[in-house]
Order: structure tokens, then sequence, then C-alpha cells
């Protein structure tokens, strides 16, 4: 069989069934040859990567093979053939047993779905760059929720990798110190979103973040 017939068969088209797809969200990481990819879909019909990851060439019809972790369900070994190499990214197809299936696929689909529903749901707190009568009169905060947050990055501070995780302190200022444990969802002109880790940020440190950059005077 040809390639240009192979690649025909409408069962290889990738969006003929459902899909779990990482919108506002971190992907899911594949693990290729020790490689960390980020993936933006996962359907029956194959999964796209984006970015494709730097350090090596890639061809079509190549095979690979690596360890997918998904939201709902251990590591898995995927295996299959990159099917098209854009700018953005690459698109496998499987090409073996090694694939997850339908009913793995839907419960990840649904987990993100309903996870998009309860950040949509959740207050999200935009703070001030500049605050009055601070000093250094910044914070590095851009907007808040119970579920994640979103950061600019500081003038040395390199942007980490979409879907890695990310754990440490975000200093507010000399008083205030915000423990961050989650995985990097995406980054842009100098700014990182981060969804937190369940069980995310509590109302007590949502209700100081509000008394401290939003104080009224009464």
């Amino acid at each position: 069989m040809t390639r240009s017939v192979r690649w025909s068969e409408p069962k290889l088209d990738r969006r003929i069934a459902p899909r779990a797809e990482y919108r506002r969200t971190a992907p899911g990481l594949l693990l290729i040859e020790g490689f960390r990819c980020a993936v933006r879909d996962l359907g029956p019909g194959g999964l796209r990567v984006e970015p494709a990851p730097a350090g090596r060439a890639w061809e079509l019809d190549q095979h690979v093979a690596g360890e997918l972790h998904l939201r709902t369900i251990g590591p898995l070994m995927v295996g299959g053939r990159i099917h098209r190499i854009d700018r953005a990214g690459l698109s496998i197809i499987p090409d073996s047993g090694d694939w997850p299936d339908a009913s793995t696929i839907e419960i990840e689909r649904a987990a993100l779905v309903r996870n998009h529903q309860e950040r949509r749901a959740a207050p999200r707190l935009p703070l001030p760059v500049h605050l009055p009568g601070a000093t250094p009169p910044r914070t590095p905060l851009r907007d808040v929720s119970a579920n994640g947050l979103r950061y600019a990055l500081g003038p040395t501070e390199h942007a980490p990798v979409p879907g890695s995780r990310l754990e440490g302190e975000l200093r507010l200022d000399v008083d205030t110190v915000i423990q961050v444990r989650g995985r990097v969802v995406r980054h842009g002109g100098r700014e990182v979103a981060i969804a937190l880790d369940p069980p995310g940020l509590t109302p007590e440190i949502l209700a100081l973040l509000r008394q401290r950059f939003f104080r009224t005077d009464s």
C-alpha cells in the first residue's frame, strides 16, 4: 500500500471520533526518547503534539514510541507514526496495539470538560500591576482564582515548558508568599498561566489577596 493511499483512508482522520482536548489547561505529557512533548489533543485516531520538541529532526512516517501521561490514568505506552509536520507541531497516528482505548479517552475527555467548567465558574481576581504605596510598586501576579493563576516572568527568568510541573514560592512582597504547585498551561508575552493542583488556593488565601491588594478606605 502506498503512503498516499494509506493517508487518504477515512479511518485515519483524527477529527472523526471525539477527542480529549487540552484547551486553556495544562496539556498531556508524552515522553519520546527523553523529549518532553506537550499533547494538545488525543483520540482513537491519533494525537497532536505542540510544539514539536527541538533537539532532533522529525520525518513523515517516522515510527515513534513513548510513555503517555494523562490526567485520569497512569503512564501508558503508545506507538505510532508521524502523520503530519507543520510549524505548530506534529500529529501522530497509531500503528500498533499500544494506544489508549476509546473508554480511556472518553474518561479523559469528560474530566477535561468538567475541569474547564469548574475553572470557568471560579471567580477570578485580577490584580493591579501597580500597587499604591508599595515598594517596589509591582506584583508579579496578573490574576488569580481558586484553580489557577497567571504571573509575569522576571527580567532574567526563562519561560517554563507548557505541561511541565511547577513547584515553588511566588513572592508578592516582603510579607506575602504563595506556595504554588501545578502545571504550566501556556505562556506568552512574558506571562505564564498555571493550573494549580487540587485543592488550589483556599478561600483564606483569596481573602488575604483581596485585603492586601484591594484595600478600600472606610
